[in-house]
């Protein structure tokens, strides 16, 4: 954690609720631009207070019944800017 934020990388604290609900499970769209699973407002309030558009995804059933968020339920994709 140190040497990220020697980097300028700020880093957001969820609480055990959020935990719970797969707050920490942060997918990102593009810099700036991420995907989280619904129902985390205070997650969402960090990251929209950074610069972030926030998109959320209701994972009640297939992620948090099966224990994958939006990280899990993507395959990588090579993007060029």
């Amino acid at each position: 954690m140190e040497l990220l934020s020697a980097r300028g990388i700020e880093f957001v604290e969820v609480t055990a609720e959020e935990f719970a609900n797969l707050g920490c499970n942060v997918l990102a769209l593009a810099p700036r631009h991420c995907l989280v699973v619904a129902g985390n407002p205070r997650v969402r309030v960090e990251l929209e207070r950074r610069g972030a558009r926030v998109e959320e995804f209701p994972d009640r059933e297939l992620g948090l019944n099966m224990g994958g968020g939006p990280t899990c339920l993507v395959q990588a994709v090579l993007r060029e800017y």
